[in-house]
């Protein structure tokens, strides 16, 4: 779980054959990726150099159990204590500035494995002592301890073979890799401390140079977590950890893409913790990471904080698109990174990453008191709310607000009038550049104005108002208004409209599957669609049902319908519902 180790700690990082290939690499490039370098305009996750003498303070502190305290330098997360995987980066970049001495001493302290005993219980191979501090006392969520180190011991194994029914036997992921040699999965029970609830440790590589990278794995977890620094106590604390650390070791058996994508793995971990033990909610505490922390534009896979806070994505797509998605795109990452193979997934579902993502965002504006726990989030009255990036007065005539943003990125902008607020979410869809981590800013700007600006755009006739976001390609961007009366209590149903836009435009007869029409008759079940050449010459004419995307209805044009009848050039189209009519410019490309 990692809250301050993921496992880096591990006796075993740099154990048996997978340390004997690091040596045979080199060692010091093998995980040169390790430090994040995504920047931020206002932000850069800073991480602190350590000195070879640090590390080899560090492991001595951890073997002893002195526990050692090392963050990474992210202030503005609200958990200080999130190391995850930047110790073995650390370790590695170092290893050339290591005496020999050094490397013999760290090299002895991960690989240390000593317990007093050790039981087997059923896919489990538990190693635990019951004198000294690292003996375990089983605790209920007050902090009462209900049993000794030996109900500790059988909890564990109870508690873990239910993760691996769950996980496996019920969701269909992939058992993980064993350590070499061995029969059962090992686990380790020890004092770990400074709100450290556990951590799962690669051990052997066994994907030899292919790309992902793939180990089996052991993993440690403290032995009763207790104290102030654990938000979530006791045998509570131990059932969302082993749940979260064991989809870790079934993580390393699918591959592992470096520290770009580490945000990828904690999120589906930690979104599996609700999966398994939904009753517990430990994820709660990082949410206000991705509701505040995200709210000025931060790119979605960004390497900024945890990426536990992102669990709530996860949470959408089961929802949204059933559970089975997190398991066929985590299958789907044996070849490819976590966001092209979600992109890969959706696409077989008839949607797309772009769509989702839209989708996504909106509804990010219902939680907390907005909360519709039967549309939306199941537990969306338990998180708190997506923060506006601008919020204005609305005075005069014509005001503007806005932000620059990141690729694949939510922000909100607020107008406050007299008694009522008119809100905007909008998403950043541009998958391509996330991928590619593109680190420029684009800019988004909502207009609110009593004059007409040329469409698309969203009427308030209540207010004789019109809204409009203007940005440079309205196909890279999906938006949504609201209606409320002042300090956001929102009218219900709220009056939310997506923009009228084709998309994508241009529209790549050859590159995309389908085009998007979005209307605004919820009644609509068919629509007749035409498509007229410049010339205003008929080129393609067919009823098409009407689809629901999220809060909005789009007619959905499969390119396959217009490859025998559209050549390159502009287009002008138009959909009739049994109510309304509708009209789009769109640029065709072969």
């Amino acid at each position: 779980m990692s809250r301050l180790g993921d496992g880096v700690f591990a006796r075993s990082f740099l154990h048996g054959s997978f340390w004997k290939y690091i040596l045979l690499l080199g060692c010091v490039s093998l995980l040169s990726s390790i430090i994040v370098n995504d920047v931020h305009a206002k932000k850069q996750v800073r991480h602190s150099t350590m000195s070879p003498e640090e590390l080899v303070g560090y492991y001595r502190d951890l073997r002893s159990g002195r526990h050692p305290v090392l963050t990474e330098s992210s202030s503005d997360s609200i958990l200080s204590n999130k190391c995850g995987f930047w110790v073995a980066a650390q370790l590695l970049d170092q290893w050339k500035n290591l005496t020999a001495i050094q490397r013999l001493e760290i090299q002895t302290l991960i690989r240390q494995h000593s317990s007093q005993y050790d039981k087997v219980i059923g896919h489990f191979h538990i190693f635990y002592d019951t004198t000294g501090p690292n003996t375990p006392a089983l605790f209920d969520g007050t902090g009462t301890q209900i049993g000794d180190a030996l109900a500790y011991v059988d909890s564990v194994g109870a508690i873990f073979n239910h993760v691996w029914d769950v996980e496996i036997g019920i969701l269909g992921f992939n058992q993980p890799p064993f350590e070499s040699g061995q029969s059962y999965y090992n686990i380790s029970i020890s004092d770990l401390g400074n709100g450290n609830y556990g951590g799962t440790n690669p051990v052997d590589l066994i994907s030899g140079t292919q790309t992902p990278q793939r180990y089996s794995s052991n993993i440690d977890i403290d032995n009763d977590f207790i104290g102030s620094s654990y938000t979530t106590k006791g045998i509570q604390a131990l059932r969302v950890t082993a749940a979260h650390e064991f989809h870790h070791a079934i993580q390393f058996g699918y591959g592992w893409w470096g520290d770009n994508e580490r945000y990828a793995y904690e999120l589906t971990s930690t979104w599996m913790e609700d999966v398994v033990y939904t009753d517990v909610n430990d994820y709660y505490q990082y949410l206000p990471d991705y509701f505040v922390g995200f709210h000025d534009g931060l790119s979605f896979n960004s390497g900024y904080y945890g990426g536990y806070e992102r669990c709530i994505l996860a949470h959408f797509l089961a929802k949204r698109y059933g559970i089975d998605i997190m398991k066929d795109v985590w299958t789907a990452m044996r070849t490819q990174p976590f966001l092209e193979s979600l992109d890969a997934v959706l696409v077989g579902k008839g949607s797309s990453l772009q769509a989702a993502f839209g989708e996504f965002t909106y509804w990010n504006y219902f939680t907390a008191d907005r909360a519709d726990t039967v549309k939306y989030y199941p537990e969306g009255n338990h998180y708190p709310r997506f923060q506006p990036l601008q919020q204005k007065s609305f005075q005069n005539t014509t005001d503007t607000i806005g932000g620059d943003v990141y690729s694949l990125s939510s922000s909100m902008y607020e107008f406050d009038l007299p008694s009522d607020t008119i809100t905007s979410m909008i998403a950043n869809v541009e998958v391509d550049s996330a991928e590619q981590r593109d680190l420029t800013t684009r800019r988004v700007d909502v207009m609110l104005s009593t004059d007409v600006p040329l469409p698309p755009y969203q009427e308030f006739t209540n207010y004789g108002l019109i809204a409009k976001v203007i940005v440079a390609d309205t196909s890279l961007w999906r938006s949504f208004f609201s209606q409320g009366v002042r300090h956001d209590t929102v009218i219900n149903p709220p009056r939310f409209v997506v923009s009228s836009n084709a998309s994508p435009n241009p529209f790549r007869l050859m590159g995309s599957q389908q085009l998007l029409l979005p209307i605004q008759d919820v009644t609509a079940r068919t629509a007749e669609v035409y498509f007229y050449s410049s010339s205003l010459n008929l080129a393609y004419s067919k009823p098409l049902p009407v689809s629901i995307a999220g809060p909005n209805r789009v007619i959905v044009v499969p390119s396959s319908e217009l490859k025998s009848n559209l050549s390159s050039g502009i287009y002008f189209v138009i959909a009739k519902t049994k109510n309304s009519e509708y009209r789009w410019k769109v640029a065709v490309i072969r």
